[in-house]
């Protein structure tokens, strides 16, 4: 018998010996890597951004929020739209400028020349609309100063910076496009129907206004314009049916008298008409209610356009006083409520100042009219009162 020999267990390989390599498979496709531009305060973006912030140490690249990313977009967009603005307009104007061997245009007989809408430069609507909102909230301080302060004052503040009248008035001029009605015209009209009767006596001569708080004397150019009717044939002739005083706190042209209109330089009982055409404005309305008293002709009219709201709710001090006077006796409260018919008190005032109410014109949901005439009593001295402010609300 044969020796059978030793049967060795198969060992594992050692580490040291080489095994079988995995083989990795590399796909061709390669991910494209995206790089997110960095905003940075200076405007720059991506490798210019990072190179700038390397380059100087006090630049930051701190990474702006969305919303902060696209107002920025929009500034650098009208930026650009501005700089393209400015290349088109310079480049007419060099295409317009004659060459030195060019000929003299005023040798060269003249040819019709049409204009495009490119050669004039357009409009920026942005700058427009903030242009009318400065020249809306200038116009409201303005209206506030002038309704919460004495004519005196406003007279003298107008004076010392007469730009302030015009800046007033541009505004007034945009509120007066809203309106349904200008009273203007409204008091035009009705002028011109009721004196052009009246001056059809030979004797009679022309009919003499005045114009408290004229603004830009559209009344007096409007008046002057109208000429008296000729009694024989019925046609206009060259006679002026009005002559016409207007005042205000500043003179924007020949025709206006710069004064207070508590003190106008008119003689006594020289006037036939006293209109007040949205004028009633500062904290002493019954100052021009005694001048006009003072220079209007026994016979004279005054009229009156105001704000509905601010006369409808007009009330005297003396007789706020009275009121707290009397509720003190009897123990109650005073009503605050204020309700229709304060109308009635107004005309009451107007007759301790010497006038009496002869009509009154509530057709017009905007504006009251009115029209006074002497009443045969002297004004009273000590009395004041006011009317509610027409203040526009702040935007």
């Amino acid at each position: 018998m044969t020796k059978m020999g030793k049967v060795e267990k198969a060992t594992k390989p050692s580490k040291d010996e080489n095994p079988r390599k995995k083989v990795k498979k590399v796909s061709s496709y390669k991910k494209p890597s995206y790089k997110k531009k960095i905003f940075t305060k200076g405007g720059k973006q991506g490798k210019d951004a990072k190179t700038s912030s390397e380059s100087s140490p006090a630049s930051t690249a701190e990474k702006w929020s969305k919303s902060k990313k696209k107002r920025m977009r929009k500034i650098m967009g009208q930026q650009k739209k501005e700089q393209d603005g400015d290349k088109r307009q310079k480049k007419a104007s060099d295409e317009a400028t004659p060459l030195p061997n060019s000929p003299n245009p005023s040798t060269t007989p003249a040819t019709a020349t049409t204009t495009t809408p490119n050669d004039t430069k357009k409009k920026n609507p942005m700058q427009e609309g903030f242009k009318a909102r400065l020249v809306g909230s200038r116009f409201r301080i303005l209206n506030e100063e002038l309704y919460t302060t004495t004519s005196k004052n406003s007279y003298d503040k107008f004076k010392e910076n007469p730009e302030l009248f015009e800046q007033y008035h541009e505004g007034f001029r945009h509120q007066v496009e809203s309106w349904p009605e200008n009273p203007v015209d409204v008091m035009v009209r009705s002028l011109t129907s009721t004196y052009q009767k009246k001056t059809q006596k030979a004797t009679a001569g022309p009919c003499v206004v005045a114009d408290f708080g004229c603004g830009d004397a559209q009344l007096a150019k409007d008046l002057l314009a109208v000429k008296r009717i000729n009694r024989t044939n019925g046609e206009p002739s060259d006679e002026n049916l009005f002559v016409v005083h207007s005042f205000d706190l500043v003179s924007p042209n020949e025709l206006v008298t710069a004064c207070d209109m508590a003190n106008v330089p008119l003689e006594d009982k020289s006037v036939d008409v006293c209109v007040f055409c949205l004028s009633l404005m500062g904290t002493n309305l019954a100052d021009f209610i005694r001048e006009a008293h003072r220079v209007l002709k026994d016979d004279g009219r005054v009229k009156i356009a105001e704000v509905r709201s601010r006369i409808e709710y007009s009330f005297s001090r003396n007789a706020k006083d009275s009121k707290k006077a009397d509720a003190k006796k009897d123990g109650k409260k005073e009503s605050s409520e204020k309700t229709e018919g304060t109308l009635e008190e107004f005309t009451g005032v107007l007759g301790k100042l010497g006038f009496e109410c002869i009509h009154t014109d509530r057709t017009n949901t905007m504006f009251l009219m009115l029209e006074l005439k002497k009443n045969r009593r002297r004004p009273n001295k000590k009395l004041t009162f006011s009317a509610k402010p027409c203040i526009y609300k702040r935007r």
